[in-house]
């Protein structure tokens, strides 16, 4: 039967999406993005995370665990993983969880009139599309029962095959140039930017996301050119959300056993507001969360 990983599930109002929405999180992510609010999910086979001051020496028979700390190097090659599935504690846990699609399926059923102003479900990341066939299973399944948002990095090259059974597809356009975008992300843009051109073509209703991060993209010239990207693809209405950088992740990086490289910058509130105004005068709906 087939399953999907995920890593996180709950409840959001209006910011993924209209209305009261049920979030679903699918382990991997095909990005490294260094400012990534929620890196458990990057890998996808799942990240442990811990919490160093619950760690617990006995829940590991390998001794990978030592007066509150985890020697990360001893798991990389533990096969029993008994620390997460016999001696389960508050101090670690593997951040995959896997659900058969029925799972999944009665779940969002049984949660269907808490959908209220709107809402419906909403698959995110990591990235969704990394599990492709289990999702387009869920997808097909849900289309019509309740009202479905994707959330997607709009890399994968299979993407069109989803828009027929999705409401609302949100993408996240990150970097106009190619280059910096692969240097930084580990991929380039030109997909996304197929992929965008298509949904617009198609006419599924489309929100691009931008996350202003400090250094990458948050210089007048970055965002002109995400405008002038926007302009070209834009045939049937395209909202844009502009969200500033923040800080949100950064214990998790902690918790995962790596190094939160971001500096500790924030993007002043009157850029905001000025970025979203020269959206606006270029008659580009805003959306803001």
């Amino acid at each position: 039967m087939e399953t999907i990983k995920i890593f996180s599930k709950g409840w959001n109002f209006s910011q993924d999406g209209p209305g009261n929405r049920l979030l679903y999180h699918f382990q991997g992510c095909n990005f490294v993005c260094p400012w990534c609010s929620n890196p458990e999910g990057i890998s996808l086979s799942g990240s442990l995370l811990v919490k160093a001051e619950k760690l617990i020496d006995s829940v590991c028979p390998h001794g990978a665990i030592r007066e509150l700390r985890l020697d990360r190097t001893k798991c990389e090659v533990c096969t029993g993983m008994e620390c997460i599935r016999m001696n389960r504690n508050e101090g670690i846990r593997l951040s995959a969880q896997e659900y058969t699609i029925d799972d999944l399926l009665c779940e969002i059923e049984g949660a269907k009139n808490l959908f209220h102003s709107g809402g419906g479900v909403t698959f995110t990341g990591g990235e969704p599309t990394l599990q492709f066939r289990p999702l387009k299973h869920l997808l097909k399944e849900l289309r019509k029962r309740v009202h479905i948002v994707m959330e997607t990095n709009g890399t994968h090259l299979r993407l069109p095959e989803l828009f027929e059974w999705i409401d609302l597809l949100i993408i996240d356009l990150k970097q106009a140039d190619t280059a910096i975008h692969k240097q930084v992300l580990g991929l380039g843009n030109e997909q996304v930017i197929r992929n965008l051109e298509q949904a617009s073509a198609t006419g599924v209703k489309l929100w691009i996301r931008i996350p202003l991060i400090p250094g990458f993209n948050n210089d007048r010239s970055a965002i002109e050119g995400l405008l002038r990207i926007i302009k070209r693809v834009n045939r049937n209405g395209i909202s844009v959300e502009l969200l500033r950088y923040h800080e949100y992740g950064k214990i998790k990086w902690e918790q995962i056993g790596k190094v939160y490289t971001m500096p500790e910058k924030k993007i002043p509130a009157e850029q905001l507001r000025q970025y979203r105004q020269l959206f606006s005068d270029n008659n580009i709906q805003m959306i803001n969360t």
